[in-house]
């Protein structure tokens, strides 16, 4: 942190705190009157994210969502999508939740998105702090499946390197993924390089309303709670005792 704030008016060390952007110390008054004014940008990206100016109450987690989905099927007047499911979580979280969504159809075009430390998810101000990143797949134990191509296990892993440095969870739903003792093998190597917070996901083939009840349920409970991240497992096993269907799927946490 600077020796003084940001804008340079001589306000005492006890009276600053560290901006959202990691890098900078910052008073109070000028978090509420200079940066809306002089830096709107990052004024923006702090308050959609989470991070509230000063005069605000916190919030828990970035009211944000990362939904990354392959074609489903062949037919092109059936689409079907996940998107339109969350979208109706919009209006139930407040602040309203923010999703970013994107379709992705090969391995090169999820590490686009991905990579860290150039992928886009990295590099816009607003989407790389957000605690959950959702892939919607097709899905066989340690694997899934885009448009064109099979996404391996070595492809998740690179695509996903050092994603926990921000405190987040990587959300399969996908069908048995986490399956067989080749998937149990794939979440505990993907926690070791994500270094994600956790992995969710099922273990078995899962049903399209059934599983999305599932997701919708833990999602909502996760981004309403006081306290998500030191209540995880508590959000996670409410969600398998208040819907029987999610036991039969596999429904499966993992944490490092």
């Amino acid at each position: 942190m600077n020796d003084d704030c940001y804008w340079r008016h001589g306000s005492t060390a006890e009276k600053r705190f560290l901006c959202f952007d990691g890098k900078h110390s910052v008073c109070p008054q000028c978090c509420v009157e200079k940066c809306p004014q002089e830096t709107p940008k990052w004024f923006g990206a702090c308050t959609a994210a989470g991070h509230p100016t000063w005069s605000r109450p916190a919030i828990p987690v970035p009211r944000k969502l990362v939904c990354l989905e392959s074609s489903w099927n062949d037919l092109i007047f059936q689409r079907l999508s996940v998107q339109g499911f969350f979208q109706a979580l919009v209006p139930l979280i407040r602040p309203p939740l923010k999703i970013a969504y994107r379709a992705i159809e090969s391995p090169e075009h999820l590490t686009f998105y991905t990579r860290k430390p150039d992928g886009l998810l990295w590099t816009d101000l607003e989407a790389w702090d957000a605690p959950v990143f959702y892939l919607a797949f097709h899905g066989a134990p340690g694997k899934v499946f885009a448009t064109l191509e099979q996404i391996g296990s070595e492809v998740l892993f690179e695509a996903f390197k050092d994603y926990g440095e921000h405190k987040n969870l990587v959300y399969f739903g996908s069908c048995s993924v986490l399956g067989k003792a080749s998937g149990l093998k794939f979440a505990k190597k993907f926690l070791k390089v994500s270094k994600t917070r956790a992995v969710i996901g099922y273990s078995r083939d899962i049903g399209w309303m059934d599983s999305l009840t599932v997701d919708l349920l833990f999602l909502y409970r996760f981004y309403t709670h006081a306290d998500p991240w030191a209540h995880l497992e508590e959000i996670f096993h409410s969600v398998k005792q208040d819907f029987g269907p999610a036991e039969k799927m596999g429904y499966t946490l993992m944490q490092p």
